[in-house]
């Protein structure tokens, strides 16, 4: 078992949903057919926490960012963790764990099921804690990217690789 925080950076203000897949393609593929698909190296993440800072755009213009946590039907309601700032000098900022009975509160394996919904503006700075199971081949699961090599270590968008709104720091990645 791993864990590592992850760093992305906003280049939409467009609210996105997070799921295993594009988790588990964040945390690191491996290119195994050139321009077409890559495999993730983990099998399974835990989410330990997630953060977020949003800087407005200009003093007096508000800026808000927010973290929406999926609950399981009938055990936990969603639940949404947010800030607001007005101030260039104190960017607004969540830092949450997913709550008791969230999905994503668990073990996830690849699948398109939304665990969290992020809403960040461009240029928001997103910081994701996993827990992670290096895979041994029991989910074998394919991620189509278009530009890829086999062999090459890439990892993904935050949000998988089709939108990319937020896009990994200071880490090899492709579309």
């Amino acid at each position: 078992m791993l864990s590592h925080r992850f760093r992305f950076v906003s280049t939409s203000g467009t609210a996105t949903s997070i799921t295993p897949t594009s988790l588990l393609g964040a945390a690191g593929t491996i290119g195994t057919v050139v321009n077409s698909t890559v495999v993730p190296m983990m099998e399974s993440i835990k989410i330990r926490e997630v953060s977020i800072w949003t800087p407005p755009a200009s003093q007096g213009a508000a800026a808000t960012c927010s973290i929406l946590w999926v609950g399981i039907a009938n055990q936990a309601n969603n639940q949404e963790v947010s800030d607001t700032s007005v101030s260039v000098a104190t960017p607004a900022h969540v830092k949450s764990r997913p709550p008791r009975n969230s999905l994503a509160s668990f073990w996830q394996q690849a699948s398109t099921t939304s665990l969290f919904t992020i809403t960040a503006p461009s240029g928001s700075i997103i910081d994701v804690t996993l827990d992670m199971i290096v895979g041994d081949d029991e989910n074998n699961i394919n991620i189509s990217v278009t530009t890829n090599y086999v062999g090459a270590t890439y990892f993904l968008a935050l949000d998988g690789p089709s939108t990319h709104r937020f896009t990994p720091v200071s880490l090899t990645t492709t579309n």
